[in-house]
């Protein structure tokens, strides 16, 4: 058996795996890259996102407490107005 025969393919079938390994790597450092950037954007949206969902929230809390603080004052102005009335009709009869 002659074995130059078989190491003209040998080489050729390493060269090839070598190449299409070199391909593979390539393209899944540039899909890593590319998946790195878009994973970025999206953690710096979904920071402004969290930032807003924050204001929005504050805005929904103040809003409750100035609601809760004009109802507290509709009763106080219902009592007074009440008491009023008391001191203006005792003091007519």
């Amino acid at each position: 058996m002659d074995w130059t025969l078989l190491i003209s393919p040998l080489v050729s079938a390493l060269v090839a795996v070598f190449g299409a390994y070199q391909a593979v790597k390539r393209t899944a450092d540039e899909r890593e890259r590319k998946y790195a950037d878009s994973i970025a954007r999206l953690e710096t949206k979904l920071d402004m996102l969290s930032d807003r969902v924050e204001k929005h929230n504050q805005v929904v809390e103040r809003t409750y407490k100035l609601e809760t603080e004009v109802e507290n004052l509709y009763h106080r102005y219902d009592e007074l107005h009440g008491d009023f009335k008391d001191i203006k009709i005792g003091g007519t009869e």
